[in-house]
């Protein structure tokens, strides 16, 4: 009786050992899940998955997140007072005008350089805090407006993305677009802008012109000064000579000698003659003859080195230097009259060039939202999935090769 209880004891004492049959499903009951995701994910992963919720994706933000936008657009051209070609007193003569088509268009890129600079966006918005409030962000949309405590680069590259400014090569005129979250703020800062155009129009002109005006002025009383000048050294030399008028006193002086030698020539022949008629050299009539050649001759030599020595009066040197001061004289008062004719030339080409901002088109207070950006946004998409698809598929096609 007591073998078979102990036999059972020891049996239940030992560990029971699971069959094999019970393992195996339970280990493919815990892989499942693990299998199923990998499945889903593959599927999941697939181009054309991806593609479908990524254009879904943008789908969704552009029409139906996405904040409304409204647009403002005007059209103003700028023309000078007096066509640069007179024959074409319009813009709208034809091939007459091209002159002033370009000179427009050239204007118009440096307003469209001008108007996104940040000198315009610190008029328009003195006070960053303002154009954060104005342009916040808001839910749903967190991708459309401007960030709280955004920095000053940010700032201005969301305030060149508000404005469009396109100058048009034929006709020269300039278009103008401006958007906002609403329709007063387009509209006004449409207004703004124009205004900065005829500001920034005025103030070069006026500039240039100024400057112009102001230098013609300061070589005119610069001419004036250099005539004032070369006057007082000729008066100053005309006084310190006794008021010698040099080239006069030169003629009178060469006249003088001239007429001397001519008496001189005249004696001679005379003293010849007599010469030849008195066989004694000493005769009475020869020697008062050759005595009025000696002195002629000697007066003839005195009044040369009267005229022209260092000691006399030198009237070469004092003609050349008379000369001189005549002719700064005269550079002077050319020089003056040239600078008052450029003076004048200056004033009326500053108001022949005057240019003004006309407006076209004035800018209306939009009233609808502009639905264009959904579409551009949209489309962008589709090209960004196009490019993706080309891109990819080349490169596969690369590796595979390979």
């Amino acid at each position: 009786m007591t073998e078979p209880t102990s036999s059972s004891s020891s049996s239940s004492s030992l560990p029971r050992e699971r069959p094999s049959s019970l393992l195996f499903p339970r280990t493919l009951a815990e892989g499942q899940p693990a299998e199923l995701w990998r499945e889903r994910f593959k599927r999941l992963a697939r181009p054309r998955v991806l593609i479908s919720a990524f254009l879904a994706t943008s789908a969704v933000y552009f029409f139906v997140i996405g904040r409304d936008r409204y647009t403002t657009v005007s059209e103003f051209v700028i023309q000078q007072a007096t066509p640069l070609d007179t024959s074409s007193a319009s813009v709208l003569a034809g091939a007459a005008s091209a002159p002033q088509v370009l000179t427009s268009l050239v204007d118009g890129q440096y307003l469209q350089v001008y108007l996104a600079s940040s000198d315009v966006k610190t008029r328009l918005f003195p006070n960053p805090q303002k154009l954060e409030q104005d342009y916040r962000v808001k839910f749903p949309d967190v991708l459309a407006g401007l960030p709280s405590n955004s920095s000053a680069p940010a700032q201005l590259s969301f305030y060149k993305k508000q404005l469009d400014v396109a100058p048009q090569p034929l006709s020269g005129s300039v278009i103008l677009t401006t958007s906002g979250f609403t329709p007063d703020q387009a509209f006004q800062l449409n207004k703004e802008l124009l205004d900065q155009s005829r500001r920034f129009v005025n103030e070069v002109n006026q500039a240039i012109s100024s400057d112009q005006n102001n230098f013609a002025k300061k070589e005119v009383q610069l001419a004036e000064i250099n005539l004032k000048a070369a006057t007082k050294s000729l008066e100053l030399f005309q006084e310190k000579h006794g008021n010698l008028n040099v080239e006069s006193e030169q003629a009178a002086a060469s006249s003088f000698i001239s007429g001397l030698e001519s008496q001189l020539v005249e004696l001679k022949v005379e003293e010849a003659a007599l010469r030849r008629q008195y066989r004694d050299p000493n005769a009475p009539e020869v020697s008062f003859v050759a005595d009025q050649v000696s002195e002629l001759e000697a007066q003839i030599r005195t009044e040369r080195d009267r005229a022209i020595s260092e000691n006399g009066r030198d009237l070469n040197t004092l003609a050349i230097e008379e000369a001189g001061l005549r002719a700064d004289v005269d550079f002077a008062s050319q020089s003056l009259q040239s600078a008052r004719l450029a003076a004048d030339n200056s004033r009326r080409e500053s108001q022949r060039q005057q240019k003004f901002v006309v407006v076209l088109s004035q800018p209306q207070l939009p009233i609808s939202p502009d639905q264009n950006w959904r579409w551009q946004g949209f489309l962008a998409s589709i090209g960004v999935v196009v490019v993706a698809w080309g891109v990819g598929g080349f490169l596969l096609k690369a590796i595979r090769t390979n």
